[in-house]
């Protein structure tokens, strides 16, 4: 299994967007871009899933919520992979950008 790890932002697909159907065939836009490049790439590199906390954990569910954080770490820990993906840091970014960058200053996962 890989694993996703990011920043939550506006318009993450959520598991009520995804549930029972084909994540490739969904509208590419917004969030739904950022999660079928990650499953495309996991693909790509021979995984046959992927696990992604926008999308695989009911925020509708404040105790499922809190268990899945509090689990979080465990997730990546057991992962034979995890992708990063740093939204606020440019892949020409200069030395330093990334530990000023969003995603290491406020909660990510």
């Amino acid at each position: 299994m890989s694993c996703w790890s990011h920043r939550w932002g506006e318009n993450e697909p959520l598991l009520h967007d995804i549930q029972d159907k084909v994540v490739y065939k969904l509208k590419e836009a917004g969030g739904f871009m950022k999660l079928q490049s990650f499953c495309k790439l996991a693909r790509h590199m021979g995984y046959h899933w992927a696990w992604v906390d926008t999308c695989c954990i009911d925020q509708n569910n404040n105790a499922e919520l809190q268990k899945s954080f509090n689990s979080t770490f465990a997730w990546y820990r057991h992962s034979a992979l995890t992708f990063v993906y740093l939204s606020g840091v440019p892949s020409s970014s200069k030395f330093g950008a990334l530990a000023k960058s969003a995603w290491n200053t406020r909660g990510w996962t």
